[in-house]
């Protein structure tokens, strides 16, 4: 009797919590509903584009992919169509979808907070995004702090940035100039460097800010794959570089041949800067630098080179070295 008893209260639990489950399936699919009546797009819209955290975070213990999914068929938002977007949150993080306009600027972000699922609207457009009065009211916003991401990413999208621009986006979980200069940098060692046979890339960030994602992204230069060694400078060390707006160091090995060659490289985001008026949001100073991005000699310059054998390669990837130091690139 027993244990009918417990199996009972088993099934019991159960399909209370499937039709929890359902009730909060069946109100979210009436909030990107009513959010795709509010942005005046149907199903498969190529003005339309979905923006989500849903691979990275855990909603109520359990992955958030299965809400991705019922978005990508209420929308037709899908990675081939370019108009599907993620941004990466640790898996704490809330819920977050955002449904954006190309055309008009006006975008929905869907949150789910509190068990319950919320939206709000807002115009996200290019005009509103550069005026300093728009995000001196960031707490009017439930986004919080994703909707600097949201907008900046959005707004490169609607502007048709390079796909390869959003995807480090995605990594980074935001725009921003210290980004922007990863990707010139990226591609100005690309343009400049190809590979030969046997050769390999490795990217010594020193010193170390945001542009190390877009290399993990556009080069597939990373940590994991010892591709890219972060070096962070003090103070000191940085004062005593003898390479102007130091940036990187570029090292191409073949493993096979214990040969390569070393590059320092050196960036101007006075230029970068010039594009947007002093003070602007950091929003304007990333839509400013979009017609550039074909362009990264204008930043980019390789300011010495040097030869590489196999100690110095070794010595200049491990711990504890400055790279500067074992180049001659350090005033005495």
């Amino acid at each position: 009797m027993k244990k009918q008893i417990r199996f009972l209260l088993t099934i019991a639990v159960g399909m209370s919590l499937l039709g929890a489950a359902n009730a909060s399936a069946s109100s979210f699919d009436k909030v990107v509903s009513n959010a795709m009546h509010t942005l005046s797009v149907v199903k498969d819209d190529p003005r339309l584009l979905l923006m989500t955290d849903a691979p990275y975070v855990v909603i109520d213990g359990a992955s958030a992919l299965p809400y991705l999914g019922k978005t990508q068929v209420l929308t037709g938002c899908t990675v081939g169509r370019g108009n599907l977007l993620f941004f990466q949150r640790p898996q704490s993080h809330p819920l977050r979808f955002m449904l954006f306009h190309k055309t008009s600027g006006q975008a929905v972000i869907i949150s789910r907070m509190d068990g319950t699922w919320s939206a709000q609207s807002l115009d996200m457009g290019p005009e509103a995004i550069v005026q300093p009065a728009f995000w001196e009211r960031t707490g009017d916003y439930q986004a919080g702090r994703d909707l600097f991401t949201l907008a900046a990413i959005a707004n490169v999208w609607a502007k048709d940035g390079p796909y390869d621009f959003l995807k480090s986006a995605e990594l980074h979980n935001h725009i921003c100039p210290g980004l922007t200069s990863g990707y010139l940098m990226a591609h100005y060692i690309q343009s400049h460097y190809p590979l030969a046979k046997g050769e390999r890339y490795t990217v010594l960030a020193c010193p170390v800010w945001c542009k190390e994602d877009a290399f993990q992204v556009v080069l597939d230069c990373t940590p994991g794959k010892r591709g890219l060694v972060v070096k962070p400078l003090s103070p000191k060390q940085l004062k005593a570089v003898s390479v102007p707006n130091p940036a990187a160091i570029l090292l191409i090995w073949n493993r096979e041949q214990k040969t390569g060659r070393g590059v320092a490289l050196s960036f101007n985001f006075d230029r970068l800067r010039a594009f947007a008026p002093q003070g602007t949001p950091k929003a304007a100073q990333v839509l400013s630098a979009l017609d550039y991005l074909d362009d990264p000699d204008r930043f980019v310059s390789a300011v010495a080179t040097f030869d590489l054998d196999e100690p110095l390669y070794q010595r200049m990837t491990q711990a504890g070295s400055n790279p500067y130091e074992l180049a001659g690139l350090v005033r005495d």
